[in-house]
């Protein structure tokens, strides 16, 4: 098993904040390695992370698992 297949299997993703829905850890290539966490029910998601030349691809695939897993805590949004 690769370092990457590792990370992956380490990463928890909360249910959908809208749908309740499964959600999912992608990877997308265009120019540059990009991921994103998308809902697989509703289809929402959070913004693209983008490897940058002096990231590693640990913190560019973690930044948008965080974004995703950030939820209001009843009582503590002042």
């Amino acid at each position: 098993m690769t370092e990457y297949q590792k990370e992956r299997q380490k990463i928890s993703l909360k249910p959908c904040p809208f749908c309740g829905g499964e959600a999912r850890l992608r990877k997308h290539y265009r120019l540059e390695q990009t991921w994103y966490v998308q809902c697989n029910q509703c289809g929402i998601r959070t913004p693209n992370s983008v490897q940058a030349a002096y990231e590693s691809w640990k913190t560019t695939m973690n930044y948008p698992v965080q974004l995703w897993n950030r939820r209001v805590e009843d009582g503590n949004d002042t």
